[in-house]
């Protein structure tokens, strides 16, 4: 149980941790989600977890190609239209797993996964911007967690997209 300090403290990281985020995407890609819907932090982290568990478990359709930005643009085009007949449900996404800076900053949004909850069609443009400096993860997963992505590019600069839908 937590005691009043530390769910102050954890509480004001998360605050912290969603205004580096927002002041970073408009920084850095020009991506305004200040006035965005954030996803309760706790759902927030359990879900994050949640889709990686799913990843190593379950039987996901996944492909892998060296990163190339053009394949990666075409890519991201078959994706959002594989998942067209979802594209106004709501999503919860999480650009905080891209890295603007290496893991070794001070960045909260790296240590506190925050998802913002907006529709599947809006993902997109997010998407195709934050794409061209990957550095970590991108997840987009549906509330009921019927369906969703994952954006990924390991260190030997190969992209992987693993995805799923039932």
């Amino acid at each position: 149980m937590e005691n009043r300090l530390e769910r102050l403290i954890r509480e004001n990281k998360i605050r912290l941790a969603k205004k580096q985020l927002i002041d970073d995407l408009m920084k850095y890609h020009e991506i305004d989600i200040s006035e965005k819907e954030f996803v309760d932090f706790d759902s927030s982290k359990k879900e994050h977890k949640k889709v990686y568990e799913r990843i190593r478990t379950d039987k996901i359709k996944s492909f892998s190609f060296p990163y190339d930005e053009e394949k990666m643009k075409a890519k991201i085009d078959f994706i959002f239209d594989y998942f067209s007949k979802y594209e106004e449900k709501t999503v919860m996404f999480y650009p905080s797993a891209f890295g603007f800076y290496f893991k070794s900053s001070n960045q909260l949004y790296l240590e506190y996964p925050v998802a913002i909850s907006i529709p599947l069609a809006e993902c997109k443009q997010m998407v195709m911007k934050l794409m061209v400096e990957m550095h970590d993860d991108l997840i987009v997963i549906s509330r009921e967690y019927n369906f969703g992505f994952v954006l990924s590019e390991n260190e030997y600069s190969y992209v992987s997209i693993e995805y799923w839908d039932h």
